[in-house]
């Protein structure tokens, strides 16, 4: 037997009641349950759906709830894979050359305090890049939350400081190490917080997708 998709709304909205706030969890966590009812129904229960799916959450309730933990250090392990996967990317490489290139022509064209200035605003750029990519299109698409997307605000956070790095010792440019250096650093901050904000949009609308094709 084959639950209906007014079944799996059911124990979605359920889920949901019991603080399961992040729809992506909710969708492995109600394939899940879904799976185990209908295995009960095909064993011999042929009592109503709702009368089985009580006696099934006396049962695993708490096993589920402790599961919504588990789930959300998945979502780290997830935003890595996904995070390493566009890296390799070949637009990636071009993204970071052209990055190398403008931030070579702001240093040719203007001085190097501008350079340090812009550079040090990346982080930043980043962060209302998250705002606009996740905040504003959730709240467009009815405020639903997905742990994968929302958790990437922590490497946000991590490469904050990122340009800083390359930029601490950087008081002057003497010679041509030092301009690759600065160079290919402020590149690299750039890029990585970039590919942050378009795992984002992706993350997010394959999450979507998923999500209501379930529901």
């Amino acid at each position: 037997m084959k639950l209906t998709k007014a079944h799996i709304q059911f124990i979605d909205n359920y889920l949901e009641n019991s603080d399961i706030i992040y729809a992506d969890i909710r969708m492995e966590m109600v394939d899940h349950v879904a799976s185990d009812i209908e295995e009960r129904i095909d064993a011999g229960d042929h009592r109503d759906f709702y009368y089985v799916f009580k006696d099934y959450m006396v049962e695993n309730k708490a096993a589920l709830l402790n599961d919504n933990k588990q789930f959300l250090k998945s979502a780290d392990k997830k935003i890595w894979k996904t995070f390493i996967k566009e890296l390799k990317r070949p637009t990636t490489f071009l993204l970071f050359l052209g990055a190398c290139i403008g931030f070579y022509l702001l240093y040719q064209n203007y001085s190097l305090e501008t350079f340090r200035d812009f550079t040090s605003i990346i982080p930043i750029i980043g962060f209302i890049g998250f705002i606009l990519t996740y905040g504003v299109y959730q709240g467009i698409k009815g405020n639903k939350r997905f742990s994968v997307v929302e958790r990437i605000a922590f490497p946000f956070f991590g490469f904050y400081q990122l340009p800083n790095i390359f930029l601490i010792k950087m008081k002057e440019v003497n010679g041509t190490i030092d301009l690759i250096w600065m160079i290919g650093g402020a590149s690299l901050a750039f890029t990585l917080i970039l590919v942050l904000c378009i795992i984002t949009v992706k993350l997010y609308l394959n999450y979507e997708r998923r999500y209501n094709q379930t529901t």
